[in-house]
């Protein structure tokens, strides 16, 4: 009987690991969403900017690498710079 629950535990382990890592490496970048996917909530937000406006502040936050020369990450996190300090 222990042994039965053991061996459910790590196929259970093991089942999440691999849906995690084929999540990760799927072609829509996992968590992470993209400019046209963000658009209808950037509208939302910042009604009066322009869609080109808006492309260039979600590029200044994401970038293409996933840092950008601020040293913002992907998740949107302001680590130095950017409108969280300049009181936005």
């Amino acid at each position: 009987m222990k042994s039965k629950f053991v061996i459910a535990l790590g196929v259970i382990v093991l089942t999440l690991g691999i849906g995690t890592a084929a999540y990760a490496a799927g072609e829509g970048q996992g968590l992470w969403a993209s400019f046209q996917d963000m658009l209808p909530h950037m509208r939302a937000v910042h009604p009066d900017l322009s869609d080109r406006q808006l492309e260039n502040m979600y590029q200044s936050c994401h970038g293409n690498s996933g840092q950008n020369e601020r040293g913002m990450m992907r998740s949107g996190n302001a680590q130095s710079g950017g409108m969280m300090q300049s009181g936005f």
